[in-house]
């Protein structure tokens, strides 16, 4: 699930470079565009159940409120038409929501990073009594569930495999073994 969340989010923040642009050519459609924008994340990130989900819909009213003469504390001093304002605070809301975004990749990256160094030590400890079979060309998903359930029967490793089995949902765990086996058979 987690992986799924990165991936969501990974691939809106790939989207800015063209609301950016749209408002360097203080383009009249750039509110429009971003409102519909963090919609898209939105509704992304709360079928992932992300709470994610709140904060992006929260900056959503932000923009929508600059219309009706809210204005952001960083352009409350300035004289500015309520178009012109709600471009600002637009461009605004769209840094503070890349930010956020970013540093929630981060934290997704350090708990795969932590997973990725245990599940490597069950994968070594595990392996060395029972060897992982040779994957079959389809179907690899469920040759992957058959080979974390042969994991688990490691009496060596069976406290790491509870553990991974608490921490990480199936899909991030079954995307991770395949990584690592991928990666120890050179594949």
């Amino acid at each position: 699930m987690l992986l799924m969340t990165r991936e969501k989010i990974t691939s809106h923040l790939l989207e800015l470079g063209g609301l950016v642009d749209l408002y360097q050519q203080r383009d009249p459609v750039f509110v429009e565009r971003v409102v519909k924008w963090l919609s898209r994340l939105e509704e992304g990130l709360s079928q992932l159940r992300s709470p994610l989900a709140a904060f992006v819909a929260s900056e959503r009213g932000k923009i929508l409120a600059s219309h009706d003469g809210l204005r952001d504390p960083q352009i409350m001093g300035a004289k500015l038409s309520i178009r012109k304002a709600s471009m600002a605070t637009a461009s605004l809301i769209l840094s503070r929501t890349e930010e956020v975004l970013r540093s929630a990749v981060v934290e997704i990256d350090k708990k795969f990073d932590t997973w990725r160094e245990k599940m490597s030590q069950l994968l070594a400890l595990a392996s060395m009594k029972h060897p992982v079979p040779l994957p079959p060309t389809e179907p690899r998903q469920q040759w992957l569930k058959k080979v974390w359930v042969q994991l688990g029967k490691s009496e060596e490793a069976i406290g790491m495999h509870v553990y991974l089995n608490a921490v990480m949902t199936q899909s991030d765990r079954l995307y991770l073994l395949d990584e690592l086996i991928q990666n120890m058979l050179g594949e």
